[in-house]
């Protein structure tokens, strides 16, 4: 399978996962969105390991570099037209510190919401629902 790039994995599991897909899509029509549940892409791309791209974003830029959590910000700040034209607001000391703690946020309310006592909605990490 043909992938166009820039791609970016995701969960379609995790809500949170489909509402920033959901957004960025909204941003950027170029952008290409694939389950990391989708097992056509890793043999597309051995490199990507499923775990990690089920533990955190993952994106393969157009040049095939893979980048993977705060990375992707950093790259969809600097290369979505709509935001980047505010990207210079964190291209300092004090903007990447409250990048990288958003991020780390975001994260922890993602592994909430996937854990299995809070989210029956959410697979398991064997693939199973609860």
């Amino acid at each position: 399978m043909k992938y166009h790039l820039p791609l970016i994995l995701y969960d379609p599991e995790c809500p949170m996962c489909l509402r920033f897909k959901q957004g960025l899509e909204y941003l950027d029509k170029n952008l290409t969105f694939v389950s990391a549940r989708d097992e056509a892409v890793y043999e597309k791309f051995p490199e990507l390991s499923r775990q990690e791209c089920l533990e955190k974003v993952h994106l393969i830029t157009t040049e095939k570099k893979i980048i993977s959590g705060p990375e992707v910000v950093d790259y969809l700040l600097h290369s979505l037209p709509g935001v980047s034209k505010l990207a210079w607001l964190l291209d300092n000391d004090q903007g990447k510190k409250v990048k990288d703690y958003f991020y780390q946020k975001v994260e922890e309310l993602r592994e909430l919401t996937n854990k299995k006592d809070n989210c029956g909605q959410c697979s398991r990490d064997d693939g199973s629902k609860k």
